[in-house]
């Protein structure tokens, strides 16, 4: 990728340039980031000056607000340690909270039924499937009781991805439960973020 005078990076399909090309590629030239990186492998989507930028502008506002990196990081999942899983989390985090926002109650329920599952697996990897971290976490005090019980019910509920499971239930998907898996999410997130 040639860098132009400007610290912007050109577009190898029209020869345009812009610090950032993810919008561009995607809107002029219909392509995803990936499928362009596919197309011209080793290109790069944001200049080297841009990046600079963004870099120091957050390290600006976490000297300036102190607690700030604490609040961030409890939803960059920096305290998990598989740095594999995180960018997983983070993606199905986002994901979970648009479809809590849009009132989709079923994808909300799942997605956020799998960051709990990932994250208690993850803090207790001697447990073989969530089942068994679930059980640890409440036995050393990770979770309330409370907790523990309304996770089960993720469990289950996670389960009516299959529509004959959903049908023979015969459980209501509504906006309590998306709530509350969220709220469970966010709890434990909290607690072990420290």
């Amino acid at each position: 990728m040639k860098k132009i005078n400007n610290g912007n990076i050109k577009c190898r399909i029209c020869g345009k340039s812009f610090p950032v090309l993810a919008t561009h590629i995607n809107r002029m030239h219909k392509l995803t980031s990936a499928e362009y990186s596919k197309r011209f492998p080793g290109a790069k989507l944001s200049s080297d000056k841009y990046i600079k930028s963004v870099s120091a502008s957050a390290r600006k506002r976490f000297l300036k607000d102190p607690g700030l990196r604490a609040r961030v990081a409890s939803r960059t999942f920096d305290f998990i340690k598989n740095k594999k899983l995180t960018p997983l989390l983070q993606r199905d985090y986002k994901s979970a909270q648009i479809c809590l926002k849009n009132k989709l109650w079923k994808p909300s329920i799942i997605l956020y039924g799998s960051i709990i599952e990932a994250i208690l697996i993850e803090k207790h990897p001697q447990a073989k499937d969530f089942y068994g971290a679930l059980e640890i976490s409440y036995k050393n005090g990770d979770i309330s009781e409370n907790e523990y019980h309304k996770i089960h019910l993720v469990r289950d509920l996670r389960n009516f991805v299959h529509l004959h499971k959903e049908l023979s239930e015969g459980k209501e998907i509504n906006d309590y439960w998306a709530k509350t898996f969220s709220d469970i999410c966010e709890s434990i997130i909290k607690r072990f973020k420290k």
